[in-house]
């Protein structure tokens, strides 16, 4: 209908014009004039077209939008007839040449007014504007599967419209899409730098890591804005430096609580007093066949292990290391931890809940923000905890 209202507006103007004798009248107007008379015939006719009533919602963002490509098609318009056709109609301009000039125009319009039909279409859609949120990116992957990844305004609890990117392919516990991302850092890439609240290192390799010296934890906050939430996605790639003990901190001391230092490795939960638990990762010191509190669970298969999992933590965790062999007191770059590479014969962590993602499903609603944090049990001339990549998403 658009490709109408533009056409009849100025093409259809034009011919109208030619048949009835007058368009050497109509092209002796000046420019400003000639966009006056276009824009007052588009006015008419936009008013019979089925937008949005005036103060309805979504109704100033698609009249800005078509107002945008009229004054764009004008503009063309009227260098088009000023340039092309007023010099020729003084010299007796035959009506074949000016049909012909009115086609050429037709084509310029035309391809304007097409380049915008998507973004009229996306405006229509729940997410498309800020006067038409929608409730989630799963609403809108729901209601238009074939939505494309990309930025959608969404509602949060206060009631604000805020923009966020949805992404539309991702796949996670079995979920396709509609999972609004909260967290996007990968340190490989140069212009990255580090959430506030972590140490950046940037040799060997830029990562992130623990911003202090002595035992504990340093926080990095991610806002969901508001946004409510059951289910958390994500990966989290890191290092080992030295000789992490994985979960030795909470079996060598079983009151320590998910505020505490219950694991060398990283803690990501949301709210506070006390926190909740979504993900673990631990980082154990190697892969050695050894009964040891330091290692993972699921590395010493042919040795019972001596770690304990918090009963917070549950099943929910990856544990990993960087060290096949007895540990060295180095930082291990042959081998990522939690991206479920790298297992050695007596490892079956590159499997235990199919690192490197995770999807984990709340047991209510909730619009906390997300709490990530590296903790060490000791200073970090002995073991410490760098990570590269961070994705988190929610839905």
């Amino acid at each position: 209908m658009l490709v109408q209202i533009l056409v009849l507006a100025v093409v259809l103007q034009l011919g109208s014009a030619q048949e009835c004798g007058g368009f050497l009248g109509f092209m002796a107007l000046t420019p400003d004039q000639l966009k006056k008379e276009i824009r007052s015939e588009v006015a008419t006719l936009l008013s019979h077209d089925s937008l949005p009533e005036d103060g309805s919602e979504g109704e100033g963002d698609l009249r800005t939008v078509i107002e945008s490509v009229v004054d764009a098609a004008i503009e063309k318009a009227v260098v088009n007839i000023s340039d092309k056709i007023v010099d020729k109609v003084n010299s007796a301009l035959i009506s074949s040449e000016i049909s012909m000039a009115v086609a050429n125009l037709s084509d310029v319009v035309d391809r304007l007014v097409s380049s915008t039909l998507s973004q009229l279409h996306q405006l229509q859609l729940p997410g498309g504007t800020p006067s038409h949120p929608a409730t989630s990116c799963r609403e809108i992957k729901d209601l238009h599967p074939s939505s494309p990844s990309g930025h959608y305004w969404i509602r949060s609890s206060n009631g604000f419209s805020v923009q966020v990117y949805c992404d539309m392919t991702r796949s996670c516990g079995g979920i396709t899409g509609g999972w609004m991302q909260v967290a996007n850092i990968d340190m490989s890439n140069h212009a990255e730098t580090c959430p506030a609240g972590l140490r950046m290192l940037t040799s060997p390799k830029r990562l992130c890591g623990i911003n202090s010296d002595g035992p504990g934890c340093s926080s990095a906050v991610f806002s969901v804005q508001g946004i409510e939430y059951s289910r958390v996605c994500g990966k989290i790639i890191g290092y080992q430096q030295k000789s992490p003990d994985a979960f030795s901190p909470y079996t060598g001391n079983h009151r320590l609580t998910i505020d505490d230092v219950y694991v060398d490795g990283v803690s990501l939960t949301h709210g506070r007093n006390p926190r909740k638990h979504i993900w673990t990762f631990a980082a154990a010191v190697h892969e050695v066949s050894t009964p040891s509190s330091s290692s993972c669970p699921c590395i010493n298969i042919h040795h019972h292990t001596t770690a304990v999992i918090p009963p917070y933590v549950g099943r929910d965790y990856f544990c990993d290391t960087g060290s096949e062999h007895r540990y060295q007191g180095r930082l291990y770059l042959e081998d990522p931890l939690w991206d479920g590479r790298g297992c050695g014969p007596l490892n079956i962590c590159c499997t235990f809940n199919t690192p490197p993602w995770f999807m984990k499903q709340l047991p209510s609603s909730t619009t906390d923000n997300i709490e990530m944090r590296l903790c060490s049990d000791e200073n970090r001339n002995n073991e410490d905890i760098l990570v590269e990549t961070i994705k988190l998403y929610i839905q």
